[in-house]
């Protein structure tokens, strides 16, 4: 017996469906996850996106750090930048979220920021938090990001229990597209200055202000801001560089608007 095409590329899909569908992702999402300092939610719903293209069943899972739910609690998500571009290497996360699959009574989860590799167990998952107290929600594709309520301590507001769909507001400022587009701004900014994060330079400590934090970069790049780190004077300072990542910014969210606009 012959195999036709699409018999072929199912039987592919049902021997190895974990493996067939990161590695698509994988390729499709590349490389945007080698800047771990954000945007892992933007990342995931594309993903999630593109997998609802294909009819692939699958759910989000979210984890907490007590930082985003508790007033008196700063306790962050914290593991090791491996690019060495965060100011102290370390990642602080409030939260994360993945991918979460399940197929024959198996379930895994796809998280290109801590494992591009292989897909993982949700034990697997969990302990690569590294964290001591979290809190994890498990919820439908379509829910994009969570509500917050207004907190007396934290700048991002505390997480609600709530969340919500990519729609209205969020999905007219494109803001899918400009993280992604961001973060393949960084990627590409680290590529081409990696000696200043490998070896102690007279910029070293300024690009890490620059880019190792996601905030600073969105701030200066997206909404052509400033903050209390990335003042006048810093930019100033840096004008050349910005404009030119400005422009490298502004290409990207073309590619990615229009690769979203693909499967929304």
């Amino acid at each position: 017996m012959v195999l036709t095409h699409s018999q072929s590329r199912l039987s592919r899909i049902t021997d190895n469906y974990f493996d067939y569908y990161f590695e698509e992702l994988k390729y499709l999402l590349a490389p945007l996850f080698v800047y771990k300092q954000g945007n892992c939610h933007n990342m995931t719903h594309f993903a999630s996106l593109i997998l609802r293209n294909h009819g692939v069943q699958h759910n989000k899972v979210w984890i907490f750090a007590p930082t985003r739910y508790q007033e008196d609690s700063r306790q962050t998500i914290q593991l090791l930048d491996p690019n060495n571009i965060s100011p102290n290497g370390l990642l602080n996360w409030g939260f994360h979220v993945a991918l979460l699959l399940e197929y024959e009574e198996r379930e895994c989860v796809f998280d290109l920021f801590l494992d591009s590799e292989k897909a993982l167990t949700m034990a697997e998952w969990l302990e690569r938090m590294q964290a001591r107290k979290f809190r994890v929600e498990i919820e439908t594709p379509d829910n994009y990001l969570f509500y917050t309520q207004a907190s007396e301590t934290k700048k991002n507001g505390l997480f609600t229990g709530q969340f919500f769909a990519y729609e209205g507001f969020c999905k007219e400022q494109n803001w899918l597209a400009k993280g992604l587009a961001i973060n393949e701004t960084a990627v590409e900014f680290y590529s081409k200055n990696w000696f200043h994060f490998h070896y102690k330079t007279l910029l070293s400590a300024d690009y890490r202000l620059f880019v190792g934090r996601v905030n600073n970069f969105e701030c200066v790049l997206r909404d052509n801001k400033t903050n209390k780190i990335m003042t006048e004077e810093f930019q100033q300072k840096y004008a050349l560089l910005i404009a030119k990542y400005r422009e490298v910014y502004t290409q990207k969210l073309e590619k990615w608007t229009e690769q979203v606009n693909m499967y929304l």
